[in-house]
């Protein structure tokens, strides 16, 4: 019996559906190293802790100015009183 491999498995120069394959006749003999073996929940996961960080940061950003904005606004205020 023999196992069949698709040609989605197999990797890429790129990582995108337009991307050259490194080697597709290795990859479909079934040589691991021409393969993708993580599943896509793995991969996404992956790509979205690297940019978890920068969104973080981003948003501690935005909140600091949001509040040095706030305090601007009340001195403001109590100056017109």
């Amino acid at each position: 019996l023999e196992k069949m491999i698709p040609e989605a498995c197999c990797q890429r120069e790129l990582q995108s559906r337009e991307g050259m394959f490194v080697n597709k006749e290795a990859c479909l003999a079934g040589i691991e190293r021409f393969q993708n073996r993580q599943g896509c929940y793995t991969v996404i996961l992956n790509s979205f802790e690297t940019y978890v960080y920068l969104a973080g940061a981003l948003a501690i950003g935005v909140l600091a100015i949001e509040l040095f904005a706030m305090i601007f606004a009340m001195c403001l205020f109590r100056g017109i009183q």
